[in-house]
């Protein structure tokens, strides 16, 4: 039978519309080295602007770069989070990402993410392992990917815990870091003379009945080597076996779970106990006779070590020195004082604070608010918004800054080509190579600021929060509402007069104190 078939091409009419556009992020993973990490990621711009170029319907919003780290949990990964900040803006349609690998180690927050951009209608492409979440089985394919990655990690860490398990074993551990008082020489422990001089006077110090505060300040006084010293830097070098010459392996492990991390080993794991490791600082029996002294005194401060919160505890900060406020007890009645003061020594010489102070004052800050509440936060709510529309103009700007990149690497690559080809000398590559990498290193800079600006958003999203919580709360109050104060300040700077009571979305707003 004759094909009686024909095909018709009905030519496009219309340009594709900016606002029709796919917006397209990339996330990637770029080299520690400082060097490396720039070129890493200025190719990371150019694969994904050609990419892009070649797709008239997609437009490129961001390539969020976070340095190349082995760990598996994503809270350390800054870039990850502020790209996953834009997705819940809506900045973002589609996610390229090389591999499973490069967007998560660990399968439980690799899925959850991944759900959660699908929550925001977003998808995830996997160049490499050709996954688009967008397609819903595929993700018991990324599953399994995922999985393979966390299994590897795992596998990683298992293997260095064996390797370095078995030289505990054999009492071969070699050391890797030196503590106060000795420093590394040919993998063995060796002390410096003018450091264990010191370590000698914190045992006798200790022994003579003086506390970790008090041996801290007198060190402090004294302008002794290793200034300054620390209560707690004290309590652990008077626990610490190798002043004796004693070394224990494994004080802390890591489990095999992710996030991959080390903890203190409380019996989970085995511990190596290996005498006579290095030349001692301290004699035994001073060792042992410190250890019982540290233990008794232990007991007897166990239960009044215990930190019992207040109202007020985290809220208040100095305004001299900016160590936070404690709460004291003096005739009967509460007071908070600036921690710095008395610290080893140290003085702060800020007021210290009545707790019916703190509450009137706040009373009367609270009052002055809802009364002026549209001249204080809807006025700043709305200028904030008006600003936010300049981000286009940002946006722009960022893309100038990229493509300028762009130019200054090509350039380099040039210079590389030239002193190849020795028609420039060292001395003259090295001077242009400096050059372009100082603009380079400057306009990466001015990108970032660029990108911070945006924080302004999160600001808005807490102020008005902050506005419809005040809604549901009195215009006035009399008495000091603890959970009024809870949710809508962030926390207090107490300077000579007044408190700076800084609120939820970062506004700051100064109130005299209300001493009478």
């Amino acid at each position: 039978m004759e094909d009686l078939r024909q095909v018709f091409v009905i030519k496009a009419t219309k340009d594709i519309s900016p606002d029709d556009k796919i917006k397209v992020a990339a996330y990637c993973r770029v080299s520690t080295d400082s060097d490396d990490q720039l070129n890493s990621f200025i190719e990371q711009v150019r694969y994904y602007t050609d990419f892009i170029n070649q797709n008239p319907n997609m437009k490129l919003v961001d390539i969020y770069a976070d340095e190349g780290v082995t760990g598996t949990s994503i809270a350390k990964r800054d870039e990850f989070n502020r790209m996953m900040s834009d997705a819940k803006k809506g900045k973002i349609d589609k996610i390229y990402v090389k591999s499973v690998s490069r967007f998560a180690r660990n399968s439980k927050e690799c899925l959850e993410n991944i759900r959660l951009l699908k929550s925001y209608g977003i998808s995830v492409f996997f160049e490499n392992d050709g996954i688009d979440t967008k397609i819903l089985n595929h993700e018991i394919i990324l599953y399994i990917k995922s999985a393979f990655a966390e299994a590897e990690s795992r596998n990683a860490s298992k293997r260095m815990s064996r390797s370095n398990q078995m030289r505990m074993e054999l009492g071969e551990f070699a050391f890797v870091t030196a503590p106060f008082g000795y420093k590394i020489e040919n993998r063995t422990l060796v002390p410096i003379p003018e450091e264990a001089e010191v370590v000698k006077k914190i045992f006798k110090y200790y022994l003579s009945g003086m506390g970790f505060g008090n041996i801290a300040q007198t060190l402090n006084n004294d302008n002794e080597v290793g200034k300054p010293w620390a209560k707690d830097t004290i309590r652990y070098m008077l626990s610490n076996e190798k002043y004796k010459g004693d070394t224990l392996h494994q004080k802390t492990y890591t489990p095999p779970v992710l996030p991959l991390k080390q903890v203190e080993n409380k019996g989970q794991v085995p511990k190596y106990y290996v005498t006579n490791t290095h030349e001692p600082i301290i004699d035994k029996e001073t060792f042992n006779a410190v250890k019982e002294m540290f233990d008794r005194n232990h007991n007897l401060n166990k239960e009044r070590s215990k930190i019992k919160k207040y109202q007020f505890t985290g809220y208040l900060y100095c305004g001299d020195c900016g160590w936070v406020f404690k709460k004291r007890k003096l005739n009967n009645r509460v007071y908070w004082q600036c921690t710095k003061d008395g610290q080893a020594g140290q003085r702060c010489y800020s007021h210290q604070i009545s707790e019916e102070v703190i509450k009137r004052t706040f009373c009367r800050f609270y009052n002055r608010l809802r009364y002026y509440e549209n001249e204080i936060l809807r006025s700043t709510l709305f200028k904030l918004v008006e600003l936010k529309k300049t981000l286009t103009k940002v946006n722009s700007g960022i893309s100038e800054i990229d493509a300028e990149m762009l130019l200054l690497n090509d350039k380099l690559k040039y210079c590389y080509k030239l002193l190849e080809s020795n028609t420039i000398n060292n001395e003259a590559f090295l001077s242009r190579e400096t050059e372009i990498k100082n603009k380079m290193a400057r306009l990466r800079n001015k990108r970032l600021k660029l990108l911070s600006e945006d924080d302004d958003e999160v600001c808005i999203d807490e102020l008005r929060n902050l506005i419809h919580n005040l809604e549901k709360r009195p215009k006035a109050i009399i008495t000091f509402d603890y959970s009024i104060f809870k949710e809508i300040l962030n926390r207090i700077i107490v300077e000579d007069n007044h408190f700076v009571f800084e609120l939820k979305g970062g506004l700051s707003l100064r109130e005299v104190i209300a001493w009478n």
